[in-house]
C-alpha cells in the first residue's frame, strides 16, 4: 500500500513536470535539448532573426547576417513546429548575446577534405589564416573557380579612416543608428539627426559599418563572391544562356521600344525566418533581390523608394519593420564631391553651377531627339552582349549594374524617356548622375547623356545608352585596374587611392554580387576571383553593427553648485578641474543630457576625501552607448568656497551654445562662454582705441551700459592689419607687411620673424553670443581679429565669442616665448624689453584683448612698439609651473603635469612650455617634484 501511495506520487510530480515543461523550454512543446558539446556554426541568411524564444511568435532581438559565426548551445522544437537552435555570438558592442534561431538558417562547417596542392595554394597566394575556412569550403564545392590573393600592402585601419572620410560612404536614411555615422559635419548632436548627403535620403555610414562591407571575410561564401569575380569580357564564360538566366524575373528579359518600360517579371523567390538579400525588405518571409515594384526620385520627383546617391532612382522600397537591410541604387558615377544636402532640389529651379545646363549650352529643352536616332527597339539581352564585346566588359556586370541603378522592374527615371526637359534621352548606367546646384541628380545625368560628345553621346536611344555607358565603364573602370565590383566600390588599387569610385553606397558592391549569384552557369564556369587584402587586419572578421537608437550621448550641461568648472563646460569635453578649501566637505554635481532619452548617472551629492577626488558622471544614450564625464576635484588651502552666485553650471555650453558663466546667464553664440566681470564692471579698451578702424584691429570692448555682443552677425572688412592693439597716442595701427613697411623683421632674440598680414581679407561676419553688460569678446585664436560684433544685450556678467574674420591674423606669429617665473608683473615685462630693444613701448595684454597691469600669466602677450607705434615684435607669456593660465601656481598645474605624463591629457604650447620647469625638454616626475616645493614654500621656481 505504500508503495502504491509512492509511485501515485511521483506520477503526480512527473505530469506536473509535463505540464510546466513547456514554459521551461521557451515555451515550446518540447524540452530544450542541450549539447553534448557546443558546436561553430554559421549563419546562412541574409538578414537572420535572432528571437528571445524557440519560435516566430517571440520577439526578435537582433538581426545576424550572411556568414557570421556563432555558437550553437542547444536544439528543441519551437511553437511553430520548427527545429530551433539556441545560439551565442558576440554582438557590434563587443558583448556576448544569446538567443534562438530557426536551424534551417544555420551551417555547421563541412567535412571538407584536406587538399594538400590547394592549402600550398593558398600559403604561396599569401592569404591569412583567418580567409582560408571560407576558401576551403567553396574549392570544395566548386573546384574549377581560382582564387587570387590582390595584395593592397595597405594598412587596413588607414584604409577605413579614408574610407570614412565623410561623403565617401553612404547609407539609407532608414537604417538602424549604429550604420550611421556620429563622426563631425555627419551628425547634428543639438537635433539629433543627420543631415542628407548627395540627395535627402543618404546619410553618412559609420566606420563600423565600412569595416563589414570592406572585410573580405565577411563575404567568401557561394552568395557574395561574385563582387571580387574578374570583369573583363570572356566570350567561352560569358554566354547569352548565362545573361538570360541572370535577368530573368527582371525587366531586362524583355525587349525595348526605346522608352526604358519594363516587362513584368516575376518576382523573386521567397524566403523564410531569415529575412531578405540586401535591397529588399526584412521581415518574416524575405525575398530575392529585385522582387516588387518601386519607383523613386531625386530630390523634387516623386516615388516610393528613397533617391540614391546621387542617382535618385530606388530599386528597392525601405522598409521600416527592417531597417538594417535596405539598399537602394548607386550612382554619382563621377569624382564630383559629394554636397551635404541643405534644401530640396527640383527640375526647372536655376543651376547655377559650371558645367549645368543653360539656355545656350545644349539644354534639350524637351526638343525631339537628334535625328538619326536609333529607335533601340531590340531585346535588352542582345543590346548588352553586343555593348559587352564591344566595350570588352563581362555582360553579366552591365546587367548587374543596370539592375542595380534603374530597379529590378526598370522603374528607374533615367530609362524612362519621359523626364521634363529631357524626353527620349536615356541613362542605364546614371553616368554622371549627381546632386549639382539647383539640378537633381537625374536631370543632372540626363542633360550629360543629350550633350554631344564622347560614347556615342547624345543617349538618345536605349541602345546607345547601353553601348556608350559600357564604353564609358571599360575605359574608366575596368582598364585602370578597378575590374572587381568590389574595386570599383572600394578603389584600393592604384595611384588615385580611396577616389574615383563608382557609387557612395556602401552596401553596393555586395548588393550587385548577389545578382551574379544566380547565374546558375557561373557555378561550373572557370572563373577568377581576386580577393584584396590588407595588412594589420583584426584576427576575426568585422561583425555588422546591429545597434539601433537615438546615440546621442552627450551633456547640454554640467557643473557643480556653487562653484566654477575649469575649462568652462562644453559638450566635446569630457575632463574638468576644480579647486575647492579644504572646508568643503561635499559637493552637488548637476547635469543635463541633450537628449530625453538618455540616462545620466553620478549625480547628486558627492563626499570629498583629501587630495584629488575623480567624480564620473556618465551618459548612457538609447542605442546603450556610453560616454564619461570626469571632473578633478582638489581640495587646497585658500581654495574656492561655496558661491551663491555661480550656480549650478548646467546652463549651456557646447558647440552652438554659450556657456555657462559665474554670476550670469549662459551665452547664446558658438562656443562657451566665459566668466565676465562682475556687473556694471567694464574691461578697459587698449588706449585710443575709437580711433581705430574696422579693419580688424583690437578687439572692441563693451560698453559699461549692459550693451554686450549679441546675436547679430559680427561685420568689417579686413585689410590685412597685424592684430596689434593700437599703442597709447598713436591712433590707427598699421599692420606687419601692410604698405608703408613689407619687410621681414627681426625679433630682439635673434629670430627672423616673415611679414604678417601682408595679405588683404575680410574680416568674417559671425554670429555672436549673448553676453552679460561688461564682458569682453574673447578673440578665436588663430583666426582674422573679428569685425564688429552684433548689437544684442544678454545676462549680466557673460562674455561671448564673436564671428571670426578669414583675413590671415597678423598676430598669428610670434616673434617668440618671454618665460618667467611665477610673480612677474606686466611693468616688468615692459621694462625687460624696451632695456634689450624691443621697442619704446611694451603692453601687455590678456587673450580678450584688455589691459594687464599687475602679475602676468601664462597666455598673456606682450606687444613692442617703435617711438612711432608701428608695432614691431610680439611675444607670447609664459610663466613657469602656471600651465593653466591663472597666473598662480597651484595643485590644478600639478594635476595637469600628471595628466600630461600618463598620456590623460596633451599639453601644448605655452601650456607645455610651462610645465617644463626645469627647462629640459620634456615634461618629467622632475617637473612635478618642482613644483610641489614652489606650492609648500620650500623653493621656489625661478
Amino acid at each position: 500500500m505504500k508503495i502504491t501511495r509512492h509511485k501515485r506520487a511521483l506520477a503526480v510530480i512527473l505530469g506536473l513536470i509535463l505540464a510546466v515543461s513547456p514554459c521551461m523550454a521557451g515555451g515550446s512543446g518540447l524540452p530544450f535539448i542541450s549539447l553534448a558539446e557546443e558546436r561553430a556554426a554559421t549563419v546562412h541568411a541574409t538578414n537572420l532573426n535572432v528571437r528571445s524564444g524557440a519560435g516566430t511568435s517571440y520577439p526578435s532581438l537582433t538581426k545576424l547576417s550572411y556568414g557570421m559565426s556563432v555558437t550553437v548551445l542547444g536544439e528543441q522544437r519551437g511553437t511553430d513546429g520548427n527545429q530551433w537552435y539556441q545560439i551565442r555570438f558576440t554582438g557590434s558592442s563587443g558583448t556576448q548575446i544569446t538567443g534562438y534561431v530557426s536551424a534551417q538558417y544555420i551551417r555547421f562547417p563541412s567535412a571538407v577534405q584536406t587538399d594538400g596542392d590547394f592549402e600550398q595554394y593558398m600559403a604561396s597566394q599569401g592569404f591569412p589564416e583567418s580567409y582560408k575556412q571560407g576558401l576551403r569550403e567553396l574549392h570544395a564545392q566548386y573546384p574549377q573557380w581560382r582564387f587570387t590573393a590582390f595584395q593592397t600592402n595597405l594598412d587596413w585601419n588607414t584604409v577605413i579612416a579614408n574610407e570614412s572620410v565623410i561623403g565617401r560612404n553612404l547609407v539609407a536614411r532608414n537604417n538602424v543608428s549604429s550604420w550611421k555615422s556620429t563622426a563631425e559635419g555627419a551628425y547634428d548632436w543639438n537635433t539629433g539627426t543627420w543631415p542628407g548627403f548627395d540627395g535627402s535620403s543618404w546619410v553618412q555610414a559609420s566606420e563600423d559599418i565600412i569595416r563589414y562591407y570592406m572585410d573580405p571575410r565577411n563575404f567568401l561564401n557561394e552568395k557574395y563572391i561574385f563582387q571580387f569575380m574578374k570583369q573583363s569580357y570572356d566570350s567561352s564564360i560569358h554566354t547569352r544562356a548565362g545573361l538570360e538566366s541572370m535577368v530573368a524575373g527582371t525587366f531586362l528579359a524583355g525587349g525595348s521600344s526605346g522608352s526604358g518600360s519594363s516587362a513584368n517579371g516575376a518576382p523573386g523567390s521567397s524566403g523564410g525566418e531569415g529575412g531578405s538579400a540586401p535591397g529588399t525588405s526584412g521581415g518574416e518571409n524575405g525575398s530575392a533581390p529585385g522582387s516588387g515594384t518601386q519607383a523613386g526620385s531625386a530630390p523634387g520627383g516623386s516615388g516610393n523608394g528613397p533617391a540614391g546617391p546621387g542617382a535618385g532612382n530606388a530599386s528597392q522600397p525601405p522598409s521600416a519593420s527592417d531597417p538594417s537591410s535596405t539598399i537602394t541604387p548607386v550612382a554619382s558615377v563621377s569624382d564630383h564631391a559629394v554636397d551635404l544636402v541643405t534644401t530640396a532640389y527640383g527640375p526647372g529651379m536655376d543651376t547655377g553651377g559650371s558645367g549645368a545646363p543653360s539656355a545656350d549650352n545644349g539644354n534639350p529643352g524637351g526638343s525631339a531627339p537628334a535625328s538619326g536616332a536609333v529607335s533601340g527597339s531590340g531585346s535588352y539581352i542582345d543590346m548588352i552582349m553586343n555593348a559587352a564585346a564591344q566595350s570588352g566588359v563581362s555582360p553579366y556586370i552591365l546587367a548587374s549594374m543596370i539592375l542595380q541603378e534603374q530597379g529590378s522592374q526598370g522603374t528607374g527615371r533615367s530609362i524612362s524617356g519621359t523626364v521634363s526637359g529631357y524626353q527620349g534621352y536615356y541613362n542605364f548606367f546614371n553616368i554622371e548622375s549627381y546632386q549639382s546646384g539647383s539640378m537633381g541628380a537625374v536631370e543632372r545625368g540626363l542633360w550629360w547623356a543629350s550633350q554631344s560628345g564622347s560614347y556615342g553621346r547624345p543617349w538618345n536611344s536605349v541602345e546607345r545608352s547601353i553601348l556608350g555607358g559600357a564604353l564609358w565603364y571599360g575605359d574608366n573602370y575596368v582598364k585602370k585596374g578597378q575590374d572587381t565590383l568590389y574595386l570599383k566600390k572600394f578603389n584600393v588599387q592604384g595611384s588615385n587611392l580611396y577616389k574615383h569610385q563608382y557609387m557612395t553606397n556602401v552596401l553596393a558592391a555586395a548588393a550587385e554580387g548577389l545578382t551574379l549569384a544566380k547565374i546558375s552557369s557561373l557555378k561550373t564556369t572557370a572563373l577568377e576571383f581576386s580577393i584584396p587584402v590588407y595588412q594589420n587586419m583584426p584576427d576575426t572578421p568585422c561583425v555588422k553593427p546591429t545597434l539601433d537608437g537615438s546615440p546621442n550621448n552627450k551633456l547640454s550641461g554640467l557643473g557643480v553648485e556653487g562653484f566654477a568648472l575649469t575649462p568652462t563646460f562644453n559638450r566635446d569635453t569630457e575632463s574638468y578641474d576644480l579647486i575647492v578649501d579644504p572646508s568643503v566637505s561635499s559637493v552637488a554635481v548637476h547635469a543635463s543630457a541633450i537628449d530625453s532619452k538618455a540616462v545620466v548617472s553620478g549625480v547628486g551629492s558627492v563626499n570629498l576625501q583629501s587630495g584629488v577626488n575623480d567624480i564620473t558622471v556618465s551618459v548612457k544614450a538609447e542605442n546603450g552607448s556610453v560616454r564619461s564625464y570626469v571632473i578633478h576635484v582638489v581640495r587646497q588651502s585658500n581654495g574656492p568656497v561655496y558661491s551663491d552666485s555661480a550656480g549650478t553650471g548646467t546652463n549651456g555650453g557646447g558647440s552652438g551654445s554659450g556657456g555657462s558663466t559665474a554670476g550670469g546667464s549662459s551665452g547664446a553664440g558658438p562656443g562657451p562662454g566665459s566668466p565676465g566681470l562682475s556687473g556694471g564692471q567694464t574691461s578697459s579698451p587698449p588706449a585710443d582705441s575709437s580711433t581705430e578702424s574696422n579693419s580688424g584691429s583690437a578687439p572692441p570692448s563693451s560698453s559699461g551700459s549692459g550693451s554686450a555682443p549679441g546675436s547679430g552677425q559680427g561685420s568689417g572688412s579686413g585689410s590685412g592689419s597685424s592684430g596689434f592693439p593700437a599703442v597709447p597716442g598713436t591712433g590707427t595701427v598699421n599692420g606687419f607687411g601692410s604698405a608703408n613697411d613689407s619687410s621681414s623683421l627681426t625679433t630682439p632674440n635673434g629670430n627672423i620673424r616673415p611679414p604678417v598680414g601682408s595679405g588683404s581679407g575680410t574680416s568674417g561676419s559671425g554670429s555672436a553670443g549673448s553676453g552679460g553688460s561688461g564682458g569682453a569678446p574673447a578673440p578665436d585664436p588663430g583666426s582674422a581679429n573679428p569685425g564688429n560684433p552684433g548689437s544684442g544685450s544678454g545676462g549680466s556678467g557673460g562674455a561671448s565669442n564673436p564671428g571670426s574674420g578669414s583675413a590671415n591674423p597678423g598676430g598669428g606669429s610670434f616673434g617668440g616665448y618671454r618665460i618667467v617665473s611665477p610673480g612677474t608683473t606686466a611693468a616688468d615685462i615692459a621694462s625687460a624689453l624696451i632695456a634689450e630693444g624691443a621697442g619704446t613701448r611694451v603692453k601687455v595684454c590678456h587673450s580678450a584683448g584688455g589691459d594687464v597691469s599687475g602679475a602676468v600669466a601664462t597666455g598673456h602677450i606682450a606687444y613692442a612698439y617703435s617711438a612711432d607705434g608701428s608695432p614691431q615684435a610680439q611675444y607670447e607669456i609664459v610663466v613657469k609651473g602656471d600651465n593653466n593660465g591663472d597666473g598662480k601656481l597651484s595643485m590644478l598645474d600639478v594635476l595637469r603635469a600628471r595628466r600630461h605624463i600618463l598620456k590623460m591629457e596633451t599639453l601644448t604650447g605655452a601650456c607645455e612650455k610651462a610645465t617644463d620647469v626645469n627647462g629640459n625638454g620634456r615634461i618629467d616626475i622632475m617637473d612635478i617634484l618642482m613644483m610641489q616645493k614652489d606650492i609648500l614654500g620650500l623653493e621656489k621656481i625661478q
